[in-house]
């Protein structure tokens, strides 16, 4: 009999990791204070194909669309930088359809969010929300029914009309629940500031996860329509690190980091909740990507390290973590990605210094066996993940029959440049590949338009069509 190989070993002490905490369902008695029964859990509502609504895709963070571009695109506009009022600004893309890019700079304490016309560029509106100056970066929950959702990286969230960048409502849900539940309920902290909500909006329901638990909101009018407290099914008093939702019909996933990362799923059983929670492998474990009905992949929460991780990603489902994919062990500095998927396969991109070159690992979902591999060098296209202050890799995405990956430099007073590059997902031989004039950020494709967003703010939209 053949020796174990290093990824059975690794499932193998993750298997042993986590039996003793996870397949455990519990039924939420709803002791809470103030607590109210969900009438029912995630949605069967899905956007349309069409467009991009949410930073990461879909509901499930799939970083998907099934539109593509088959050939190398031509700049159909690009709109120019502008430091404005911060040299640190970061952007990304919010939401795209063939009609409207909405996209977000975050500046000191205040957001800058820009709605341009997706055929010419031309800027439609622009509005800041401001947050806590000691709050976390801002999230986005979505655009949905004509409304962006926004969290403020403390306690509010807040709606914004997509047609002309009124702010609809702000509501603080830390208001709500701090005068019920004490502070150690909380937060680690007990501070507003450490509340982290973050939204994931869907037509019926915005849900909403906090250090607290889990909220569902009125779209309407931010009315708190419920909330589930999940500190009982946790090992600590209280959560902490809100990373992110991921919501499919009838099913939550909720992911947590700090002194026990865990990963929580939620559904409903005979009209109560039913809760499960899988300790993480993974330290600062990034939103949960799911590519079917009951699994969860999730990687990193981190874009560059100066210490490699052992473990690149983890497929969970119901019983626990089903397997872990090992990462870099040398040293030197190393850029990660979010992860992408198609359904079958999950993608992430990893940039390790001693080899100054970017990889891309398609792994399969169900197993995390190794697909496929592709291999970019750097040295000769001026960009190294040595350099922690500028090097950063581009979320991933795919878009029909390819995953786009990119790389980019970002200088502290410029755009920076970079590259995009679409690969087969099925073999990972490169299909096309372009060159920015900015350091891309994150992708996002409509019916119409590729939109690529930079690190210092600005956007680039690539089309097939010549001019």
């Amino acid at each position: 009999m053949s020796p174990p190989s290093r990824r059975d070993a690794l499932r193998l002490a993750g298997l042993a990791g986590v039996s003793a905490l996870a397949g455990c369902r519990s039924v939420t008695p709803w002791s809470g204070p103030n607590e109210q029964p969900p009438r029912s859990v995630g949605t069967s509502w899905s956007p349309s194909a069409e467009t991009w609504r949410f930073p990461h895709g879909d509901l499930r963070n799939t970083a998907s669309s099934p539109h593509g571009v088959q050939t190398a695109p031509s700049v159909a506009w690009q709109d120019s930088f502008d430091g404005g009022r911060s040299t640190t600004p970061t952007g990304a893309i919010v939401a795209a359809t063939p009609e409207r890019v909405i996209t977000a700079r975050r500046f000191g304490s205040e957001v800058q969010l820009h709605a341009e016309d997706a055929t010419d560029g031309t800027r439609r509106w622009s509005r800041w929300i401001v947050y806590p100056p000691d709050g976390r970066t801002p999230t986005f929950g979505g655009l949905v029914d004509g409304t962006v959702y926004v969290t403020d990286g403390g306690t509010d969230v807040v709606a914004v009309d997509a047609s002309d960048g009124t702010v609809r409502w702000r509501r603080s849900l830390y208001d709500r629940v701090a005068d019920s539940v004490p502070d150690k309920y909380l937060s680690v902290a007990g501070s507003p500031a450490e509340f982290a909500a973050r939204a994931l909006a869907t037509p019926e329901i915005v849900y909403v996860q906090s250090s607290y638990g889990v909220h569902g909101i009125a779209p309407r009018d931010g009315t708190e329509q419920w909330r589930l407290y999940l500190g009982a099914h946790h090992d600590a008093d209280a959560l902490e690190e809100p990373r992110g939702l991921a919501v499919a019909d009838r099913r939550i996933w909720a992911v947590y980091d700090g002194t026990v990362q865990s990963l929580f799923t939620i559904e409903l059983s005979d009209g109560q909740p039913e809760i499960e929670r899988v300790p993480s492998p993974l330290q600062s474990p990034s939103r949960p990507v799911v590519p079917g009905y009951r699994d969860a992949v999730f990687t990193h929460d981190i874009v560059w390290a100066s210490k490699p991780q052992e473990t690149l990603a983890v497929g969970t489902t119901d019983e626990g973590a089903e397997w872990e994919f090992p990462g870099h062990t040398g040293s030197g500095g190393v850029a990660y990605s979010s992860l992408a998927t198609d359904g079958e396969r999950v993608f992430v991109c990893v940039s390790h210094e001693q080899q100054d070159r970017l990889l891309v690992f398609a792994l399969h979902a169900s197993t995390g066996k190794l697909d496929w591999l592709f291999r970019e060098p750097l040295a000769d296209r001026d960009a190294s993940p040595s350099d922690s202050g500028e090097f950063r890799l581009c979320r991933p995405a795919v878009t029909g029959d390819c995953l786009v990956v990119g790389y980019g430099t970002l200088p502290e007073t410029a755009a920076g440049r970079g590259e995009i590059v679409a690969i087969s997902r099925t073999d990972g031989r490169v299909c096309w590949r372009t060159s920015l004039r900015l350091a891309p950020c994150s992708v996002s494709m409509t019916s119409a338009r590729l939109f690529v967003t930079g690190r210092q703010g600005g956007v680039v939209a690539l089309t097939e069509e010549s001019g």
